[in-house]
């Protein structure tokens, strides 16, 4: 739920490997102001990277092809959702490649294979007291 208290980061990237890492850092500093230890930023950066290449699949050399990104974070909780700006279904494989290497990493994920668009969420464990 979007409240007043939620803030969104949008980014609009060219759908090429090398922009990834711009995407990686977002979410790293995102990560780092919702509270999330260092070795949770490792894990969402290693989930963000495979979403990236989860929503690169199958592309190619369209240089008119953009991801858009939206980062929301609220109370402790960081969502990236995302979505390719080129037609065509996620394929099965990298669909199962993204979810083998992710599931332990985030709390969980949406996907839409045929709109090219997904969504994660991740917060940072509670604090042992």
């Amino acid at each position: 739920m979007i409240d007043a208290t939620t803030d969104e980061v949008l980014l609009c990237i060219p759908a090429r490997p090398e922009y990834g890492r711009i995407v990686r850092v977002g979410a790293a500093a995102l990560g780092l102001r919702q509270g999330m230890s260092f070795a949770e930023i490792d894990d969402l950066r290693l989930a963000i990277d495979e979403a990236m290449i989860l929503l690169l699949d199958g592309i190619g050399d369209d240089a008119e092809a953009n991801i858009d990104i939206v980062f929301r974070s609220n109370a402790g909780r960081l969502e990236l959702e995302a979505s390719r700006g080129v037609s065509g279904n996620l394929r099965d494989a990298a669909v199962h490649r993204f979810d083998a290497i992710t599931s332990g990493l985030i709390d969980d994920y949406d996907l839409d294979l045929a709109r090219g668009w997904l969504r994660l969420r991740k917060s940072p464990a509670p604090l042992d007291t």
